[in-house]
Formats: C-alpha cells, sequence, structure tokens
C-alpha cells in the first residue's frame, strides 16, 4: 500500500539526488508512516543546491520513501503564481497513491482537500492549528486576508466533517473548534478521530537539573521560532529583556531561529542598548542542537499569535525550563494559569515573569508539573496512537 503525504516542510534535494530539510522531517520522522505503511510518497515544496553543502540540514530520504517535488513557493501570492503547476503535481501524486494524509490548515493543503476529495481515495487529515488566528489579521500583512482566513476556517470545518480520519495535535481545543465526522455522528471503520502531536521525545532526551533555592545569576531567557515575521513575538521578547533589565533584573535572551526578520530583530536590541545581553545563534537542525541551548537557560518565553501545540514548547518542559506563554490555541493544555499571558505585549509578559523573579520559590514546583506534563508527549506514547491511526486508513484502501 501507498500513502501520500503532503508535507507542508520546505526539501532540498542536492546535485547528488539527496534530499535534505532543515526542520522536524529527517530520515526518521517518516518511521511514524512506515510503521504501518509499505511504501510512501512524499509531495511538498522542493528548491535545489548547486552544492552538495549540508550546513544546518538533516538528511530526509531513505529506502521504501519516494519524492515528488511542488514549486518552492511561500505564501498565499506565491501560491498562486504557481497554481498550475501545484494542482498538477497534486494530482499525479494522488493517482500514484491508495490513501492520502495531509496537514491543516495551509495553502497546500487549501488546494489538495477538493482534488483529494474528488478522487474518492480515502484520506486522513492532520490539524495542526487553528485557522482562526494563525491567518488573523494581527498575523497576517495582507490586503486579502479576511478573505483567506474565512476561506481557511471554513475549509478546516468542512474537510473534517469529510475526511475518513481527522487527527488533532491538541486534546481538546481545536476538537471543539473544528469538529470532525465520527466525533458529530460516531465513529466506525470509515470516519475515524484521534489525537497526538508530531513531536519526537524519546525517553533518553528527558533532562531535569537542579537548580537550588537561589535564584540562578544572569537569569537565561530562550526564545524558538522561525523568524519570517513576528507572528513568534521575537520582537516582545526583546523588550521584555529590555523591560526586566530596567527593573533591575540580571536577565539574558537566547533566540534560536533564523529568517528574513533577524536584521530586524537584532536591530531592535541595538536600538534598546541590550545588545550584550541578547545571542542570536541562527537555526538549529535536530533536538540534540536545540537542546544544547535549552540546557542553557531557565525561562522560555514564548508569545504567539496563534499555534496549535507547539514543539519547542513541549521541549522546553521536557528539559526543565519554567515554561510561559500566550493564553491562546493548545498551549492553555499545556500550562497552568498563571504561566498564560492574556495579552500579546511585552508589559503583559513582563509582569508575568517579574512575578516569578520576584517570588523565586514558586519556580520550582511549577516547573516540576510542566515537566509531568510533558511525559504524556513520549514517542512511545504517541506512536501508539498513530498506529492505530494509521490503520484504520489503511484498512479502507
Amino acid at each position: 500500500m501507498k500513502l501520500l503525504v503532503i508535507q507542508e516542510q520546505h526539501f532540498t534535494r542536492l546535485p547528488n539526488g539527496e534530499v535534505w530539510v532543515d526542520e522536524q522531517s529527517n530520515a526518521k520522522f517518516w518511521d511514524r508512516y512506515l510503521n504501518v505503511f509499505e511504501e510512501i510518497i512524499v509531495c511538498a515544496r522542493f528548491s535545489h543546491k548547486k552544492s552538495n553543502n549540508t550546513d544546518k540540514l538533516m538528511r530526509s530520504d531513505r529506502d521504501r520513501v519516494s519524492f515528488i517535488e511542488l514549486p518552492n513557493f511561500r505564501g498565499v501570492s506565491g501560491l498562486l503564481k504557481n497554481l498550475t503547476a501545484v494542482i498538477g503535481t497534486i494530482k499525479s501524486a494522488i493517482k500514484q497513491s491508495d490513501s492520502v494524509i495531509f496537514r491543516a490548515p495551509s495553502p497546500i493543503s487549501m488546494i489538495a482537500y477538493p482534488l483529494v476529495k474528488a478522487s474518492k481515495k480515502p484520506y486522513a487529515v492532520e490539524v495542526m492549528n487553528n485557522p482562526k488566528t494563525v491567518f488573523s489579521k494581527e498575523s497576517m500583512r495582507n490586503f486579502y486576508q479576511p478573505i483567506i482566513t474565512s476561506l481557511m476556517v471554513n475549509q478546516t470545518k468542512s474537510m473534517c466533517m469529510s475526511a475518513n480520519g481527522v487527527s488533532y495535535v491538541t486534546n481538546k481545543v481545536l476538537q471543539e473548534l473544528y469538529p470532525s465526522k465520527a466525533s458529530k455522528q460516531g465513529e466506525n471503520e470509515a470516519y475515524f478521530e484521534s489525537s497526538y502531536s508530531t513531536i519526537h521525545l524519546e525517553e533518553t532526551h528527558y533532562s531535569y537539573s537542579n537548580w537550588g533555592e537561589m535564584m540562578p545569576s544572569p537569569i537565561k531567557l530562550i526564545h524558538t521560532g522561525k523568524m519570517q515575521d513576528n507572528r513568534k513575538g521575537q520582537d516582545i521578547f526583546i523588550e521584555v529583556i529590555f523591560n526586566l533589565r530596567n527593573k533591575g533584573f540580571n536577565v539574558e535572551g537566547i533566540l534560536v531561529g533564523d529568517g528574513v526578520m533577524r536584521q530586524e530583530f537584532e536591530n531592535i536590541g541595538r536600538k534598546l542598548g541590550i545588545s550584550e545581553y541578547l545571542e542570536f545563534v541562527g537555526w538549529k537542525a535536530g533536538y540534540k542542537a536545540v537542546q544544547e541551548e535549552l540546557q542553557k537557560s531557565h525561562i522560555i518565553v514564548f508569545p504567539t499569535m496563534g499555534e496549535g501545540l507547539p514543539r519547542s514548547v513541549i521541549e522546553a518542559m521536557a528539559n526543565g525550563l519554567l515554561c510561559i506563554g500566550s493564553k491562546v490555541d493548545g498551549i492553555c493544555e499545556l500550562l497552568e494559569e498563571d504561566c498564560l499571558v492574556p495579552e500579546f505585549n511585552s508589559e503583559c509578559f513582563t509582569r508575568y515573569i517579574e512575578n516569578f523573579l520576584r517570588n523565586w520559590n514558586l519556580v520550582e514546583d511549577m516547573r516540576r508539573n510542566q515537566f509531568g506534563v510533558s511525559k504524556s508527549y513520549e514517542y512511545s506514547i504517541l506512536e501508539s496512537r498513530r498506529n492505530v491511526f494509521y490503520s484504520k486508513l489503511k484498512n479502507l484502501c
């Protein structure tokens, strides 16, 4: 049986034919599908390198996995420019497969959904985030934002009610907003539902160190995320470092990630006069590289306009950091009320963090509780759920 997996990541093909990727979808990632299916076809966006340099990339190609290349567009405008090629490529990929899984919401899923549905082949959708927040006016600087958001929200609702299988990264938040047919009409062989994160945390990945009773000095705050726009709040993170230092706290910041906005974020630090207290470490490929930065830190600060269930927060929890994030979407399933910031601005984040810095005795219990929550996302637990879900899809072929 061949499963078509329509991915959101941008892949890179080298002159020697190898396929590499900058995050998540490395060769080991495909295990989750190959546990059930004999072969998978990956349809995703591709760029081509002129050299075999693989700096900051992870190998993705392997046996029983083939790739079908989409144009390497970005965003809705890029999709529209390549629409004919994208439609043709996805149609071709569907013909070569027995069943399909794609992730939503996204520009690719917006095109893939009607094509997959029309093929009459069994398919499942993995709901990764809430389109109402991810494509909100605060997140998108686009004249057509209201139309795009409306289309994404309505289509996500439609695909969840039409797909044979629907899985969610949350336990209840996204399920309530975008219910599946199985939840509305009852689960059966043809329609089913599950929940699991895409994170890959093995037992050996967990780490918890004793900080002692005294507050460390300096306190290291960390932020991880792409720097393609300001949806992940890097500007807020930098302002928080400035605010806390003005209040007399010896804090420093680590920013993991890269993108077109990095220079602008570095400029914010310079304008505020705190560049020496900020470390931009660039993009880190693979969990171990990210973990090295996490283990230098004490608090992850995660301002975001919209999320499904952020892997970066769970990884920080699994390394014993105190986690403070926006009160939005799936983050509310991970963190306690005292760690959920209701406003997307530096003043509000500063107040919440300051409460812990002034009451350091509260930190140990909080981070230990969060570490315990992260244990429920250990790979073997999620693998069991995925195997059942994918097996149900395979049985429809």
